[in-house]
């Protein structure tokens, strides 16, 4: 009889290390778990805690594994998380991808250092930052500024102003100034100034 309950408790407890199920209740760090016809206590979730933390906030029916030390419920914790039809992998599974409907904020006491060697890019409505090697372009709607080692652009619709080691190239539909090599041209059916220059022609 003894013998019986003893291997029926080891039993138990090989059962109860690992079980998977999906997220049936969430309060901050803790969820109860749906495994089966049975349902969790508030168990705590996996993350990084530390002087570094790592926050992602979990979600309902999401699935998950839940481990049980010993095979004791009441040290269990979840690990997560297993892709299933609800919640499937990337289509684009050589990318690494983040998808979030969080907010996402990072913080640090140090200094914070990125780098990717083709290029980084990010959009925000119509809005867009795109830097690569040398190149740094920003764009909202027809506003566009473009900056390289040796030249910086800004343009809207037909109008553009150019400026480089050689000179400012000012452009605006047929009209445009150029200043470069000591030279200044100007190129327009009509040039006014206000005041104009010659009170008796009303303009140059």
């Amino acid at each position: 009889m003894i013998e019986s309950f003893a291997f029926s408790e080891v039993v138990r407890k090989l059962a109860n290390l690992i079980r998977i199920g999906k997220i049936a209740e969430i309060d901050g760090a803790q969820v109860k778990v749906q495994i089966g016809r049975v349902t969790t206590g508030w168990l705590p979730i996996i993350s990084t805690a530390g002087e570094t933390i790592s926050w992602t906030p979990i979600s309902k029916d999401e699935q998950v594994a839940v481990f049980s030390p010993f095979g004791e419920s009441a040290q269990a914790f979840v690990l997560r998380s297993i892709h299933y039809n609800n919640y499937k992998a990337p289509n684009d599974k050589n990318s690494v991808s983040l998808k979030t409907k969080s907010d996402i904020k990072v913080e640090g006491d140090q200094k914070f250092s990125a780098s990717a060697k083709n290029g980084f890019e990010f959009s925000t409505g119509n809005a867009n930052l795109k830097i690569s090697d040398g190149t740094i372009e920003i764009s909202s709607g027809d506003t566009h500024i473009n900056m390289s080692s040796d030249s910086i652009s800004l343009s809207n619709g037909n109008a553009k102003i150019k400026i480089s080691s050689s000179g400012i190239q000012l452009n605006c539909t047929s009209s445009s100034i150029d200043v470069s090599g000591g030279n200044i041209s100007l190129n327009s059916g009509s040039i006014t100034t206000n005041p104009p220059l010659c009170k008796c022609l009303g303009g140059l």
